[in-house]
């Protein structure tokens, strides 16, 4: 067993008390913390552990007052386990409530510091386990007193900078000398399977063929506004491809639960694959019919038998970037090549930027870490369209101060939906017809010439439409924008035909 440094362990005593000080005073805490990784190595006395343990467990059955006499009730009704010590007797040596109640006191009239006590606790802790991994020479006093002088987000900075330091000289400074001329026949097999095209999206032939699939390395912006459905769009047509393709990815989620997200997981393959749609609204009344119930167990058994482990998600409680890349660089290594982020947004812990600029430095930060030539990770980040009034014709300039996060993409696509005078028919308030009237169109291809022309698609003004604009398009134009038909009812998006929206006026 490794016997850690005394610069590892005495700093921690201090901020052990105080951060479960904060706890006992405010047990409100505890519901804050509780996604965090607290664990009897998070701590190096006994004494705090057990505090902090015993806390816990107050809270998780309801209590949220603690004093002498709760403590000493709820210790006594807990079960004593067998070879074990009694709560109560462990509580009592450890000098039961008088331990704790001049902390209590003092954290309850102070300013909560209680984040900063556990970043401490957990520096330390991370220090621990570096050098339980041998990972640190012990016997350079002047790193260990560097090392220990820095607060968490140093520490994690210097270790990481470290790695890649150590393995920068791999690859580094390669030069191949060709003919630019010579083999062209392998260039043409190579291009002939298909390796420059990434995996199709679900059931969408048209923007596959516009975009060239999800490729890795490569980011996609799906921008659109609150509610018109991005994260129901990156469900069917990103998700259910990596379920199609077996391709793992990591899915980073901030604005919604992942029980909404398995909700639209089940909505989603039983309408899309198993074709037997489930209303949405009747998703979230319960108390199923059989009907139902049976279609949603088939769902679940689809999702197991073509997904499991596919989809590693991430419940973000505190949006920040770093976390999500730091995700990336772990499971990469593991098979994750596909990365979604809903919603892609500022970072708030940049504190001292703008908006905008904030922004832009995290579309970098993903862009540098994602690219081909790093860990090469095909990333479908959605984003929310914000404007006063919505352009008719979506274009870059749509993202307003923030378009500097587009230099970094290699698609930008934008939607929105059809508005009333686009429909045909559609008349202006005296009586002639609308100059907004669309008029989408697919391709046939001729029996006789084997050349294609254009066959018009008629929009049924009964239904809702979606229209997506490729606004930036690496791998290929941007003229043409696709027209999705939408069923809320049942989460769907279903890939119609091509239009030409003219670039004239605003909603």
């Amino acid at each position: 067993m490794t016997k850690f440094l005394n610069e590892f362990i005495e700093p921690s005593h201090i901020h052990e008390a105080l951060f479960v000080g904060y706890l006992w005073s405010n047990p409100a805490l505890y519901q804050r913390y509780r996604a965090h990784k607290i664990t009897v190595n998070t701590f190096t006395t006994q004494t705090w552990y057990f505090y902090f343990t015993v806390g816990l467990q107050m809270f998780e059955s309801g209590i949220r007052d603690f004093d002498d006499k709760t403590a000493y009730a709820f210790l006594v009704s807990r079960p004593k386990e067998k070879n074990k010590k009694s709560y109560i007797d462990a509580y009592n040596d450890f000098g039961a409530f008088e331990t704790i109640e001049d902390l209590i006191n003092e954290c309850r009239n102070d300013s909560q510091n209680e984040e900063y006590h556990l970043s401490e606790m957990q520096k330390y802790e991370s220090l621990r386990r570096l050098q339980s991994e041998a990972l640190i020479d012990v016997t350079d006093r002047a790193l260990i007193q560097k090392l220990t002088g820095m607060s968490l987000k140093q520490l994690q900075m210097y270790v990481q900078f470290k790695f890649k330091e150590t393995f920068s000289h791999v690859n580094a400074g390669e030069v191949i000398e060709h003919d630019l001329v010579e083999d062209l026949d392998l260039t043409i097999e190579e291009l002939n399977t298909g390796e420059s095209m990434g995996i199709p999206l679900h059931d969408s032939p048209r923007l596959s063929r516009k975009i060239k699939g999800w490729k890795d390395g490569s980011l996609y912006y799906l921008v659109l506004a609150s509610g018109v459905g991005k994260s129901s769009i990156a469900m069917e047509k990103f998700i259910l491809s990596l379920f199609e393709n077996k391709e793992k990815a990591i899915l980073a989620i901030n604005e919604e639960s992942v029980k909404k997200w398995r909700s639209l997981l089940l909505a989603t393959i039983s309408s899309k694959i198993l074709r037997k749609p489930i209303n949405r609204e009747k998703m979230y009344e319960g108390h199923f019919e059989v009907k139902t119930l049976d279609k949603l167990n088939e769902a679940k058994e689809w999702a197991k038998e073509n997904g499991k482990g596919l989809v590693k998600t991430l419940e973000l409680k505190k949006y920040r970037v770093e976390d999500i890349l730091s995700r990336v660089e772990l499971y990469r290594p593991k098979g994750f090549k596909k990365l979604i982020i809903d919603t892609f947004k500022p970072d708030r812990s940049q504190k001292d930027m703008a908006r905008w600029e904030s922004f832009s430095n995290s579309a970098q930060e993903l862009h540098d870490l994602i690219k081909e030539d790093n860990q090469n990770v095909g990333t479908l980040a959605t984003v929310q369209l914000k404007l006063g009034k919505e352009s008719r014709y979506l274009d870059l300039d749509a993202t307003g101060k923030s378009m500097e996060i587009n230099e970094v993409a290699a698609v930008v696509m934008m939607g929105r939906l059809l508005f009333d005078d686009e429909f045909p028919g559609a008349k202006t308030a005296n009586g002639k017809n609308s100059p907004y009237i669309l008029h989408p169109y697919n391709y046939k291809k001729d029996g006789l010439t084997g050349e294609y022309y254009t066959e018009e698609y008629r929009l049924d003004p009964e239904k809702k439409y979606l229209v997506l604009f490729l606004a930036k398009n690496r791998f290929g134009s941007e003229e043409e924008q696709i027209i999705f038909e939408v069923n809320y009812g049942i989460n769907t998006f279903k890939e119609v035909a091509y239009v030409q929206v003219p670039r004239i006026g605003v909603a």
